[in-house]
Order: C-alpha cells, then sequence, then structure tokens
C-alpha cells in the first residue's frame, strides 16, 4: 500500500481532520478501542480488491463462456436476417472456420490475458483512487435504478409509495457517493439533480400526460448521466490518458529490464499482496456467493440424475423419455456441495485454493519443525512446494468438468499425496541432523579415549558387564546413542508412514493411484532405513564395535549404493505407472510433460550419476595400486602428516604422488571417488605419473 492509504480509512468515517476536543467521536474511533486500526486499514485494503479478483474469476466460468457465445450466436442471425449486399462478406466471414477458431482463442486465451492486465491495473491503483472509482461507478448504478423504477411506477399502484421510498434512499447514496470524492464545480449541480429526481417522478405521474411523461423522464436522466460523466472526463482526463496509453505496462517493462523478472514480482509481491488476496478470494467466494447472487442462478448440490433414454435403430433418434433429479435437501449436504462446486469452480479458483493449502502446510510445518528442533532456512520453502504441487494434481485430473458427486476424489488423492510429500521433506531435513549427531558422538568417543578417567570408567562398566562381550553391539553405551530425539523422529516417521498404507490399503480399492502412493511411501521408507543404518555404522564405529574398521566408508557405499537402486527400481515402476494412466486413464499434455520431468530427473540423471560413481570407485584402487610405496627414507624426510585424515603416515600404507606429496592408499583412494588431483596443490596425479613413465 502507498504510505496515504494509511489516512484513508479515517476518510470513510471522518470527512475533516479537525484536532478539536470538543467534536463528537466518529465510528471509526470507537471501533478502534475494539480492533486495531492497522487491521481496520488492512481490512479496507482487501475490501477494495476482492471485487475486481471475483470478476476476473468469472471469466474463466461456464456461465460465461455461454454468455459469450450466445451473444456471438445473435450477432450470427442479426447479420444473416439482413440481405444487404455489403453485409454479405461479413457473414460469409463469420461463418469460416477460420474465424470460429478466432472465436475460441478469443475466448480462451485474448480476454483472460486482458482481463488480467486490468486487473493488475484496478490492484497497483492506491486506496483513495479505488475509493473515487467505486463512488463513480455506484453512482452511475444509482441513476440507472432510479430510472428504471420510474419507468415501472404506476400511479394506480399500490407499491408506488414504496417506489418513492428507494428512490429518496437512492438520493442519499448518491449524495454519499458525493460527498466522498473530492468537490467540484458542478457539485451542486449535481446535487440538485439528486434531490429533484423524486419530485420530477411525480410532476410527470400525476401532471404532465402519460404520452409525454416517459419522454420527459428519459431527457431528464440523460441529462444528469451527462454531468455525471463529464466529471469524469473533465477532472480525471489525465489519469484516462495514462490508462488509454497503457503508461502502467511501460513502467513494469523498464521495471523488468532494468532490475530482472524476479525484482518484479517482488514489487508486484509487496504492491498487492497477490497470495493474501488469492486466499481472501477463496474463502469470500465459498461463504459470499451462494449467500448472495450466485445460488439464485445455480442448484450446484444436485446429487444424482437419473436419464431413461430410448434409441430407435432405425433413424437413430434418441428420446428422452423420463428424468429424475434428487436434491439433497439437508442442511450439510447443501453446504458441502456448495462449497466443493465454488471452491473448484474454475481454474483460477484452483489456484487460489492452492495458496491457500500453501500458507495452511507452511503454518504447520513451521510449528512442527520447531518442536522437533530442526528448523532450517529451506522450511520456508515448504508452502510454495506444496503449493504448485497441489495445483499441479488438481489441474491434470481436469477437476473443473469431472461430476460434482466425483469432485472429492482428486482432492483426497492430492491430499494423500501431499502428506507423503511433507514426510518426505521432513527426512530430507532430518537426515543431515541425524548423521551430525552421529559424527558428534563418534568425536566425543574418540575424545574420552584418550583421557585416563574415560579408561577407568571404561573398566568399571566391563566388571558390571562381565556377561556381555565387549564386542557386542547391544552393550550399554552402544544403546545410550540411540536415545535421541532424532533417532525418535525417524522411528515414528516410519511407524506413521507404514502405518498410513496400511490403512490406504484397507480403505480404498485397488488402482494405478494406490500404487504410485504405495511406491511413493516405498522410497520414503527406504530412506528412512538406510538413514537409521548409516547412523548403526558411526555409532558401531565410534564405540569400535565394527569387524573391520577400515571398511567403514565401503559400509557407508553399499548403504547409499542399496537405496539408490531402490529408488531407481521404484522410479521405473512409477514412470509405467504414469504411462498407463496416460494411456488408458486420463490423457493430457501436462500429464505427459511431468512423465518427461520425472523420466529425465529422476531416472536419466541418477542412472548416469550412479554409472559414473561405480566407474570412479572401480578405478580409484587401479590408479592408487600404480603410485609406488613411500619408504621409511622418504616419510622422514617428508616430516608430515597426511593432509587427508591427519595422521602419522607409516611406510607399506603410504604412497607418494608424482608431485611428492605422501598419503595414506585408503585416503588417496577415498579422495580419487570425486577427483583424481592431489588433494594439496590440486595438480592432476595421473596425467602427470603418465608423462613422466613416457
Amino acid at each position: 500500500m502507498d504510505n496515504d492509504d494509511a489516512h484513508i480509512a479515517g476518510d470513510f468515517f471522518l470527512n475533516s481532520s479537525t484536532t478539536d476536543t470538543t467534536r463528537r467521536k466518529t465510528f471509526l474511533e470507537h471501533i478502534q478501542r475494539i480492533i486495531p486500526r492497522q487491521t481496520i486499514i488492512y481490512i479496507q485494503y482487501c475490501l477494495l480488491r476482492i471485487p475486481f479478483v471475483l470478476i476476473y474469476d468469472y471469466l474463466f466460468t461456464e456461465k460465461f463462456s455461454s454468455l459469450f457465445e450466445n451473444l456471438f450466436k445473435d450477432l450470427t442471425q442479426f447479420i444473416d436476417h439482413d440481405n444487404y449486399l455489403f453485409i454479405k462478406p461479413i457473414s460469409y466471414l463469420i461463418h469460416s472456420p477460420l474465424f470460429q477458431l478466432l472465436i475460441q482463442v478469443t475466448l480462451r486465451f485474448s480476454i483472460p490475458v486482458l482481463g488480467l492486465l486490468i486487473l493488475i491495473l484496478l490492484l497497483l491503483c492506491s486506496d483513495r483512487r479505488l475509493v473515487i472509482f467505486y463512488s463513480y461507478s455506484i453512482s452511475l448504478l444509482v441513476i440507472y435504478f432510479d430510472y428504471q423504477m420510474s419507468c415501472i411506477t404506476d400511479n394506480q399502484s399500490s407499491s408506488s409509495i414504496n417506489m418513492y421510498i428507494l428512490q429518496f434512499l437512492l438520493s442519499s447514496i448518491y449524495i454519499q457517493m458525493l460527498n466522498i470524492r473530492p468537490r467540484v464545480p458542478s457539485y451542486k449541480l449535481q446535487t440538485r439533480l439528486c434531490h429533484l429526481a423524486p419530485f420530477v417522478l411525480i410532476i410527470t405521474h400525476y401532471l404532465i400526460p402519460s404520452s409525454y411523461n416517459i419522454y420527459l423522464l428519459k431527457i431528464y436522466y440523460l441529462i444528469w448521466t451527462f454531468i455525471h460523466l463529464s466529471e469524469l472526463f473533465i477532472y480525471h482526463q489525465q489519469t484516462i490518458i495514462d490508462i488509454i496509453r497503457i503508461q502502467f505496462i511501460q513502467d513494469l517493462y523498464h521495471l523488468y529490464g532494468n532490475f530482472g523478472l524476479q525484482t518484479l514480482i517482488n514489487y508486484l509481491q509487496t504492491r498487492i499482496h497477490i497470495v493474501t488476496l488469492l486466499k481472501i478470494f477463496w474463502l469470500t467466494k465459498i461463504l459470499v456467493l451462494p449467500l448472495c447472487i450466485r445460488t439464485i442462478y445455480t442448484n450446484p448440490y444436485i446429487a444424482n440424475v437419473t436419464l431413461n433414454i430410448n434409441t430407435t435403430n432405425s433413424d437413430d433418434n434418441i428420446t428422452l423419455e423420463n428424468q429424475t433429479m434428487t436434491y439433497n435437501h439437508t442442511l450439510v449436504n447443501t453446504i458441502y456441495f456448495t462449497s466443493l462446486f465454488y471452491g473448484t469452480e474454475t481454474m483460477f479458483t484452483l489456484i487460489s485454493l492452492a495458496c491457500l493449502i500453501s500458507h495452511i502446510m507452511k503454518s504447520i510445518s513451521h510449528r512442527l519443525f520447531r518442536l522437533l528442533h530442526l528448523w532450517t532456512e529451506d522450511v520456508e520453502q515448504i508452502g510454495t512446494v506444496v503449493g504448485v504441487m497441489f495445483f499441479l494434481l488438481l489441474f491434470q485430473s481436469n477437476i473443473t468438468r469431472l461430476d460434482l458427486n466425483r469432485r472429492h476424489v482428486p482432492l483426497l488423492k492430492a491430499f494423500s499425496l501431499l502428506i507423503v510429500a511433507l514426510f518426505h521433506f521432513l527426512h530430507t531435513i532430518l537426515e543431515p541432523q541425524l548423521l551430525k549427531v552421529a559424527m558428534q558422538t563418534m568425536t566425543t568417543r574418540m575424545a574420552f579415549t584418550q583421557t585416563d578417567g574415560n579408561q577407568q570408567e571404561e573398566k568399571e562398566e566391563n566388571e558390571n558387564e562381565k556377561n556381555i562381550p565387549s564386542t557386542s553391539i547391544f552393550s550399554t553405551t552402544t544403546l545410550r546413542s540411540y536415545h535421541h530425539r532424532h533417532v525418535y523422529t525417524c522411528l515414528s516417521i516410519l511407524f506413521l508412514v507404514i502405518t498410513y498404507i496400511i490403512i490406504l490399503w484397507r480403505l480404498t480399492t485397488f488402482s494405478t493411484w494406490l500404487l504410485a502412493v504405495t511406491a511413493f511411501s516405498l522410497e520414503l521408507i527406504v530412506r528412512l532405513l538406510a538413514s537409521l543404518a548409516q547412523y548403526t555404522v558411526y555409532v558401531l564405529d565410534a564405540h569400535n564395535h565394527l569387524a573391520n574398521v577400515d571398511l567403514f566408508d565401503e559400509y557407508i557405499f553399499r548403504i547409499k549404493a542399496v537405496t539408490s537402486c531402490f529408488e531407481f527400481i521404484l522410479g521405473v515402476f512409477l514412470l509405467f505407472n504414469g504411462f498407463y494412466i496416460l494411456c488408458f486413464e486420463s490423457r493430457g499434455a501436462l500429464r505427459a510433460l511431468m512423465l518427461a520431468i520425472h523420466a529425465h530427473l529422476n531416472i536419466i540423471k541418477n542412472l548416469r550419476r550412479g554409472w559414473q560413481i561405480f566407474r570412479n570407485r572401480k578405478s580409484a584402487w587401479d590408479n592408487v595400486n600404480q603410485l609406488p610405496l613411500a619408504t621409511n627414507e622418504q616419510i622422514e624426510e617428508y616430516n608430515d602428516i597426511c593432509s587427508i585424515c591427519h595422521n602419522t603416515l607409516t611406510s607399506g600404507v603410504a604412497c607418494i604422488t608424482p608431485c611428492s606429496h605422501i598419503f595414506h592408499q585408503k585416503c588417496l583412494q577415498k579422495a580419487f571417488y570425486a577427483t583424481q588431483n592431489c588433494a594439496l596443490c590440486s595438480r592432476p596425479i595421473i596425467i602427470e605419473r603418465n608423462l613422466h613413465r613416457e
């Protein structure tokens, strides 16, 4: 919001800014005792912009499409009805397939894009300008309704007095709209025209013959409308010119050209508060519209429609014999189906619903991760990821075209996948923290083994545990390492995911969607078991319970390799499952695109990365064996430690590189997994060795 918008709320209730202590308190000042002023300003900000979002959403509804098509049909019939020579080419053009395609493109793309530009223009306006816009619009509507009531009022009707009362009320609304706008020279003239409207109606109905009164009313309201519009075009001329020249689009384009797309998006988000408006819009649509406007046009809570159809083979005529419609008359069903209809009516509504779900999941994840002491900056992204995933799942299911009694199915499927995705994200944050705890356990154990006090403690533990061998993995000190909240969290997620899958298989029927959720959950289960297995290897190594300490890295590699193989197999299964859905259940370009992205990222790239790691490990030991072993004289002359593990060098297990650096063979082998350069000088070892041989 602009800086001057902080005072707009007061302008609704207080026209003067006097500080006289004797004046009476305004309505806003009384409200501020309960609600803070900043909250009132924010509510006003949303209320001024939500109607524009509702109007833009109407462009995506079937009612607008049918209205546009009916207007086009009426225009076509009007042109075909006239047989003038100069109209025939227009008729041929309208009936051409190219023009029909152009109409469909206009309906699907041009009108929404143009509406989006107008919506951005209106949302970028300050609150003061929007108040003026609403005042002009409401004033014009008052003139129109006043004219319509004047035309239908009959002096013999018993409701004529009610019409006069309504006209006086409309006049007061018009005067109030005039007071909201800045004072202009035509203010007094418009005020007098507004006050004279009820008297003009009385004069035309009682003193002037009926054959002339309608013409007099038309002249009077035309003059009133002309003066009203003249004020708009004269005193807001510069604003209208800027809109016609599309000045705001040029400003946004210059901002994009100078600072980039991210700056443009941040600017629009700061000025418009897009996410907040979309959330309030969705709640407004399912709560306000069914109660005020749309219910009189639609009955979205139809439960069942039974049609009896007869088909004759002779002329292939289809006749409708009977039609039975069953309605849900209970209040709960009415609320449920009405909310389901309006909440999933258009694609724009689905975007708003995704923003609302994103906000809810973000709030839940914030509290959950802080409770589990797993808070990182990456948790901020979970709301955006969940919102995008939720929208894509609903979009590819064509939920807006499904029958009302089947729309809950894609919603439930999307929510079930979001639950598993949340657990996946939780494990992604948890795994590094779990391994960090394992590394701390190992470091702490190594530090304590170097003190005499720790040696005495170990002796006492060995005396208390005479029946347990020293190499047992079930010793008290080993089991004590598992008493950590991250381990408990990992086990809890594992238990919840397994329980969740069992419940889904018991409550739902067998389907490709169930297979996809199961494979997605099995991938998470494998990752959780791999994290616990790595933690166990770290703990066993810290307590000297590994059978071969030198194979520590090999154990970790094997765990990761088995996990990657399982993930690859499940990824291939998900690809074939999605391909089956694409071919036989639900076709769509978006689903095909998602399958292609899944195949590239989760299958092809992972396969290449795994094959490269396998080749590096296979060649690493061969490359190390080709290096000469360092002698005692070379180690004494080198007079340093291994720069990889920071331990002393001994003959027989240390090798010397062509750049005269000495490392342990095992340490250099680990370094070769990532690169074949020296760990100190970063010079290529293998190339230098080949050149030395030549």
